[in-house]
């Protein structure tokens, strides 16, 4: 029951987050301004967080204890870790502004994403 639990509260750490990489992105698209320290903080956060939930979904999943659909479980999961790194990417050479576009509907479909994988587990 510990390891459910714990991996419960991973996933909702992960979600306050992911807010927070949202409103980051949300506050560079208003000013105009180019990432800073607390985009990188953000992203790293967001990355160790899911991969911490990610490695204790996984010790469930070797314990036993599989989500009701466990290959959209992946899915997202997948999804989750990627989107805000690849919306980054995609946009690295573009404005300051459209770098904040990106950031913010990366962390938005993220945010998604992980609202999700609360329904398939």
């Amino acid at each position: 029951m510990f390891a459910r639990d714990l991996h419960l509260a991973l996933a909702l750490a992960s979600l306050a987050a992911m807010l927070l990489v949202a409103a980051e992105g949300a506050v560079r698209l208003v000013r105009a301004s180019p990432p800073g320290r607390a985009a990188a903080v953000g992203s790293g956060a967001v990355a160790v967080l899911l991969g911490m939930t990610a490695a204790g979904g996984l010790a469930l999943l070797l314990g036993g204890r599989r989500p009701t659909e466990a290959l959209l479980h992946l899915v997202y999961t997948v999804l989750a870790l990627g989107l805000v790194p690849l919306a980054d990417a995609l946009a690295a050479q573009a404005s300051p502004r459209r770098r904040a576009l990106a950031r913010l509907l990366g962390a938005l479909v993220a945010l998604g994403v992980i609202a999700r994988l609360f329904a398939t587990g």
